[in-house]
């Protein structure tokens, strides 16, 4: 019992000695250098990343960059948290003075007690940069070389060489001119003809000159139509396209309405299509009909051109005829001329419940007002009944449909 007394008492010192044990508290000291200033240099340059080197210590230490929403001190600031032996990069993109701050905290005594330094340095921003990051004309993005030439390739039949510019620059602040005048993107217009100098001058007056420069290449000869294809309100036919005989034949479901049809094109790299001398267009109806476009241009980059006919074959409303589920499967007739389809059943087939199943136009059909669909609809054939066969919206043939019980 007595080894119990003791063993007690023991514990009890541990922990009272325990307690009187305060937590160590890491030094707090702000202390930091500036990439660019440890370089020798005493501004920050925009769109240019520097370090913040933490030298002091700390528990916890925050950067505040002095940017908007990071300014130390201003409700809701929000900073970034860094190790101590970390750096941290930062850029800014706009010319000022910024208040850069490093925060150093520590805690103690298991929390109770809590140690905060700050230090706050003013970061000057100056813009030098004054280089030309896109070059584009005619919508031809120029190759931009280390020694800041600027070339581009047009074809040899090129003659007028006026161009207005796009061109993007590293900073918005910088300024373009051309043999003193100053150039706005899209708008100022050079002439080509020879090398064109252009001077880019930073916010600070540091200039950079880039020398844009044109050469040619032998325009090419080829004009051929590679895809011809019925798009919107036509049913994805492919047009048969005979580059020797310079046709292109395109045989047309009954359906496909051919007087406001969607063209889908392929045709040479750098040539030019027309449809009755009007430049093709892929968001176009087009009425190629034989009453309407019968051919189509196509204009090699050198300016030779070539002209294809469209031959049209338009398919039969209804090419067979049959009913589902029976067997055998009753073969329908189809008279052309008079419009009327004949089929023969077996006695005993039950005609008021026949679902017709047929092939060639996959357009709309009607028997009366009540639209049909292939293989599923259900008619009462005790009577003749007729189907209306649509060309796209437009009402067209009508075929009467007789059942004969033999």
């Amino acid at each position: 019992m007595k080894f119990i007394y003791k063993s007690f008492a023991i514990a009890l010192l541990l922990v009272l000695s325990v307690s009187c044990v305060k937590e160590a508290m890491i030094e707090v000291n702000p202390a930091f250098i500036l990439s660019y200033e440890r370089d020798g240099k005493t501004d920050a340059l925009a769109g240019t990343a520097f370090y913040v080197i933490p030298t002091g210590s700390g528990e916890f230490i925050t950067l505040f960059d002095g940017a908007p929403g990071r300014v130390w001190g201003e409700p809701g600031a929000k900073g970034i948290d860094l190790e101590r032996a970390d750096s941290l990069g930062v850029q800014y993109n706009a010319v000022g003075k910024y208040q850069l701050t490093l925060v150093a905290t520590s805690a103690g005594d298991f929390g109770k007690e809590v140690s905060r330094k700050v230090k706050t340095v003013e970061v000057n921003v100056v813009d030098e940069r004054n280089g030309i990051t896109l070059f584009n004309i005619n919508g031809v993005d120029g190759l931009i070389s280390a020694n800041n030439e600027i070339t581009f390739s047009v074809p040899d039949i090129t003659t007028n060489f006026n161009f207005p510019a796009i061109f993007v620059l590293q900073s918005d602040s910088a300024k373009v001119y051309v043999n003193n005048v100053k150039q706005t993107s899209g708008v100022t217009i050079n002439d080509f003809t020879n090398a064109v100098v252009y001077k880019v001058v930073s916010v600070q007056g540091n200039e950079q000159l880039y020398t844009v420069k044109f050469s040619t290449f032998p325009s090419s000869s080829e004009k051929a139509i590679t895809k011809f294809v019925l798009g919107l309100g036509g049913n994805g036919e492919v047009a048969v396209i005979d580059e020797d005989a310079k046709t292109i034949s395109i045989n047309a479901n009954y359906a496909t309405n051919l007087t406001a049809v969607r063209l889908v094109l392929g045709f040479s790299y750098a040539s030019k299509v027309y449809l009755s001398n009007v430049a093709y267009s892929d968001k176009k109806n087009y009425n190629i009909s034989p009453a309407g476009i019968t051919s189509i241009k196509v204009v090699a980059q050198n300016n030779s051109e070539v002209t294809y006919a469209i031959i049209i074959t338009t398919q039969d409303p209804v090419s067979t005829f049959t009913f589902t589920g029976l067997v055998p499967a009753p073969v329908g007739i189809i008279n052309k001329a008079a419009k009327t389809i004949s089929v023969d059943v077996l006695s005993g087939t039950d005609v008021t419940k026949l679902t017709a199943l047929w092939t060639g136009s996959t357009g709309k059909v009607t028997i009366g007002t009540v639209a049909q669909t292939n293989g599923v609809s259900v008619n009462n054939f005790t009577s003749p009944l007729t189907y209306t066969f649509y060309k796209g919206t437009t009402a067209g043939d009508k075929y009467v449909v007789t059942v004969n019980i033999k």
